[in-house]
């Protein structure tokens, strides 16, 4: 693992959890979660991908289900009260967090947290760490433990998907 500064404490912070997970060493960039879940050998539904959206007024981070279709964000913004939902752009990700889309890590941001319900059917996932050549295998109930102001919702896709 290389070590990303976003996560330096994510090893310590999971410890204290309590919760079983593994740092995943992979040989490449995983471009997605189909291309992750062929990779792992595992389950579409047990990968997460994390999303950082933009609010009106603030950053959030969406933690879901590999096997969800397109998000809906309009309808999202709406479960959630929040006004002009959208995705960060590449721009923003990097200014703010320093780091690029892909390498998104399911904890240590900081960010008011969703987590898409679904991840919570599975044992373990695989998501990002920061270093975007090692996945995080998790159990998934450490997302809600170690993202602030994490919340659990039903991820709204868009029709026809």
């Amino acid at each position: 693992m290389t070590g990303m500064p976003v996560f330096s404490g994510l090893r310590e912070a999971l410890l204290k959890t309590g919760f079983p997970f593994d740092f995943l060493e992979n040989r490449g960039r995983l471009r997605s979660a189909a291309e992750g879940a062929a990779y792992w050998g595992i389950d579409l539904g047990a990968t997460a991908p994390a999303l950082i959206l933009r609010a009106e007024k603030h950053f959030l981070l969406l933690i879901l289900s590999g096997s969800s279709p397109r998000v809906d964000l309009e309808a999202l913004s709406r479960e959630i009260a929040e006004k002009g939902l959208r995705m960060a752009t590449a721009a923003e990700i990097q200014e703010h967090f320093g780091i690029r889309p892909g390498e998104v890590p399911l904890f240590g941001l900081g960010l008011p947290t969703l987590v898409d319900r679904a991840l919570l059917t599975h044992e373990f996932v695989y998501g990002g760490s920061g270093d975007p050549e090692t996945t995080l295998k998790v159990d998934p109930r450490a997302l809600l433990a170690l993202n602030e102001g994490s919340q659990v919702v039903e991820v709204p896709c868009q029709a026809g998907e």
